[in-house]
Formats: C-alpha cells, structure tokens, sequence
C-alpha cells in the first residue's frame, strides 16, 4: 500500500512538472535575449517606483512575514533571484542581510548597485540568466540562508524552481501572483487582441510552485495579500505601458501594437487615460532541510 501511494505521488508529481512546462508562456515567446532587453526598458520607471512609501511598508511587511517563520534577517546570506532594482534586497541589507542579487538586466542591476553604493549595503550582484544558471560553477549551491523568488519570470518551471531550493541550506521564500487578476483594460486587450486569452503569466504565478511543493510533502506557510493602484497618464504612455505588459506574456505584433495605441487614443479624456491595476499575490516561505 505505502509503495502505491509513493508511486501516485511520483506520477502526480511527474504529471505538474509537465503541465507547468506546457503552459509556461515565456518558454516559448521570449528569448534570453529578449528578456533582458524588456527589463532594461523598464529598469528606470520599476527603481522609481521601489523607493515609493507604499512599496517600502510592502517591502518591510513582506520582511516581517520572514521572521514571523523563522527566518533570521539580521545576519544571514541571501540570494534575491530576479532581483530587479533590489524592492527586497535593498530593505534585506539594510536590515542587516548580506545580499546577492541575481538578474538578466544589466540595467536593473545597476540601478540596484547605484542604490546599494549610496546607502553603503552589503550587496553584491551577479548578471545571469537563470534559465539556465551553473550554481556549481557560480559557487551557489547550498550557500544560502535564504533564497528569494520574487515575481520574477526567471522561475519558469520545475527545473528552475528545484535550481532556486538548491542554493538554500534553510529557508526559501516566494511571491507569486494569483490567476484572473492584472489591469482590466489589459484584460480587456488580452480578450480582444491576444492569440490565447484568457489568464496568463503562469510563470510568475503561484498554482505551479505551490502544487509542486505540496506533491512534494512541503507545507509553506502562506500569506495573501492586495495591491490596488491607478494613475492618469498621457494616451501614448499608457499605450506603451499595456505592451509592455502584454508584451511580457507573448508576441505582440505591429497590428496589435497599432490596434493598442488606437484604443488609448480614442479612450483618452483631454489626452489623458486612467490606468487601473489590481492584483493579489501570494507569499509562501518553507524550509529545504526538513
């Protein structure tokens, strides 16, 4: 009986490792390349937004769930996968962490450096991409007390989450979005312009890693939370801003992209559209060394 019940966890587990490969939309729309020149783009307006109240009281929130688990800040080596401007590794260092930042956007870790240099933080950066990172070779495996995957698309799948547990020898924590939310004029977009609609950006979502580490007899502790936010921005801005979004998930073509801008313009109030965004996230943190 105890030999069956391993063998179907097996299966089940072999079967979600598929279906997170399958339905992974990065996999197959963006190249490595393409990646880091998406990031580069928007490394300016996401280190703008890092050092906002709101997101500095997420930043210390996201800190005291850590330690409310656990995990000692104060002190320990942490490794920030997809880091971008550093949103957790720069509160991390400053509440006494060593950090070290991974990213494919040579632009976000600058922003990060620049930030950690004025501050005097311990932090120091790696510019890679993890799809297909060496930690042998890199020297990360098992150093870690913490590893972070924070809403980051270098977490694609099985492999490069398994990667991520990999280079901790306590803790690991992850942020991932749930399904069904983002700008509803994008999901308006997606409905009307995309190839597949309907949700999408698995590989920052929370179902595929969750799942996985349950089939695998983890039980994380978890949290939920909102973020709600709007601004008014000049029609060709917001245009610009929803390809990007759209962009990050699939191809998006001239057509599209004209179709896109022609609805902003058309949308737009004394040139001017309101761009709404609402999304809930889930944070999980678990131990790798039971």
């Amino acid at each position: 009986m105890k030999k069956d019940m391993q063998d179907q966890q097996g299966a089940n587990l072999k079967y979600w490792t598929n279906c997170w490969q399958t339905l992974n939309p990065l996999s197959e729309q963006m190249t490595e390349t393409e990646l880091a020149t998406f990031w580069n783009k928007r490394s300016g307006d996401f280190a703008k937004k890092i050092h906002s109240p709101k997101s500095r009281k997420r930043s210390q929130d996201n800190i005291g769930f850590l330690e409310e688990n656990g995990v000692r800040v104060k002190g320990a080596k942490i490794l920030d996968i997809g880091c971008g401007p550093g949103s957790l590794s720069l509160p991390l260092a400053r509440a006494g962490a060593k950090v070290t930042g991974i990213d494919i956007s040579s632009g976000m870790l600058a922003r990060l450096r620049e930030a950690a240099e004025k501050e005097d933080l311990p932090v120091k950066t790696i510019e890679c991409s993890w799809w297909n990172a060496d930690i042998d070779k890199l020297g990360l495996r098992g150093k870690f007390d913490l590893v972070i995957g924070s809403m980051t698309p270098a977490i694609k799948d099985a492999e490069t989450f398994e990667r991520m547990m990999a280079c901790s020898k306590k803790h690991c924590f992850y942020i991932g979005s749930l399904p069904g939310t983002g700008a509803p004029v994008t999901q308006d977009l997606l409905k009307n312009i995309s190839r597949s609609p309907g949700p999408r950006r698995s590989a920052m979502g929370m179902v595929f890693p969750f799942m996985y580490l349950y089939l695998k007899g983890h039980r994380p502790a978890i949290k939920i939370t909102g973020r709600k936010w709007a601004e008014d921005l000049p029609w060709a801005e917001a245009a610009g801003h929803a390809i990007d979004i759209l962009s990050h998930d699939q191809h998006v073509t001239d057509a599209a992209k004209k179709k896109i801008r022609a609805y902003y313009k058309t949308t737009a109030v004394d040139g001017t559209c309101r761009f709404e965004n609402e999304m809930f996230l889930a944070l999980m943190v678990w131990r790798v060394d039971r």
